[in-house]
């Protein structure tokens, strides 16, 4: 299977594409977090669409499964090239003749079902204009033929504009991207994530809960998450801090767990909870 693109913007990645998303969500257990707008429910702000973003630790996690590569589109930062223009031009131009003929197709539609209502207004406006009703001669098919001539043409201002969710024409103005280096901190909570994502479970970012991570047994979108995770520099673990993480975590029904590295290099977790 080849790797899946990955586009990086302030070392952070992003995902445009539903079905490598699904692949790194439902196949590999790496959830990032979803900006942008539910399509079928746009004001809704519960779930998110696309894209999706990943976090520094996420993107070198999946760059080392060898899941992902990087790539950066510097040429976005300049005008498009003409071969490009051309390309989106008729990508328009194809929309525009799809839309003309499933709104014309639509509005036939229409008129045979509104066919008797518009021949019994012409019988009126003949009898009321002064033509006797033995006179009276409608031709069905031509009237239907002459409504269907009369059906203005979609224009071109009234275009339902597609937006894509990726980047439709790839050029050469990719590049491929080196990450920067982690900091002590941020190096300790890659080693946790990984620990962590290798016991089969989901881990996400926990700065809802004022953690570190969050876990969940299964996909977020069907469970709540089990533990909230802080990782610690060291063993020591400040007695605040100890009391307000697990008081948090009584309030949200969630087990609080601590995380560092022992002297070996091995993730120790120590796990604490309040019996109510």
């Amino acid at each position: 299977m080849s790797a899946i693109q990955l586009n990086i913007i302030e070392n952070r990645g992003f995902l445009f594409n539903t079905n490598d998303y699904m692949t790194l969500r439902t196949e590999h257990r790496i959830v990032g977090t979803l900006i942008g707008c539910n399509v079928n429910n746009p004001r809704s702000n519960a779930i998110g669409g696309l894209p999706a973003v990943f976090s520094e630790i996420e993107v070198r996690f999946l760059v080392e499964k060898g899941l992902v590569s990087l790539r950066r589109n510097s040429g976005l930062r300049a005008p498009p090239a003409p071969e490009c223009v051309q390309q989106y031009r008729s990508f328009l131009d194809a929309q525009l003749q799809d839309q003309r003929r499933i709104l014309k197709k639509r509005k036939v539609g229409e008129l045979e079902e509104n066919l008797e209502k518009i021949m019994s207004g012409q019988r009126q406006k003949l009898l009321k204009s002064g033509v006797k009703e033995a006179d009276v001669v409608l031709d069905r098919e031509k009237i239907l033929q002459d409504k269907i001539n009369e059906i203005p043409e979609l224009s071109r201002e009234n275009l339902l504009v597609q937006i894509p969710t990726e980047h439709m024409f790839r050029g050469s103005e990719e590049e491929s991207v080196i990450l920067p280096p982690f900091s002590r901190m941020d190096e300790l909570k890659y080693k946790v994530f990984s620990s962590l994502w290798e016991k089969g479970v989901f881990v996400t970012s926990g700065s809802t809960f004022g953690g570190d991570f969050l876990i969940y047994p299964s996909d977020p979108l069907l469970v709540h998450a089990s533990h909230v995770v802080h990782v610690l520099e060291d063993s020591e673990v400040d007695s605040r801090k100890f009391v307000a993480c697990n008081r948090l975590c009584v309030g949200v029904k969630k087990s609080c767990m601590f995380a560092y590295e022992d002297t070996s290099g091995k993730i120790i977790y120590l796990t604490s909870q309040f019996i109510t």
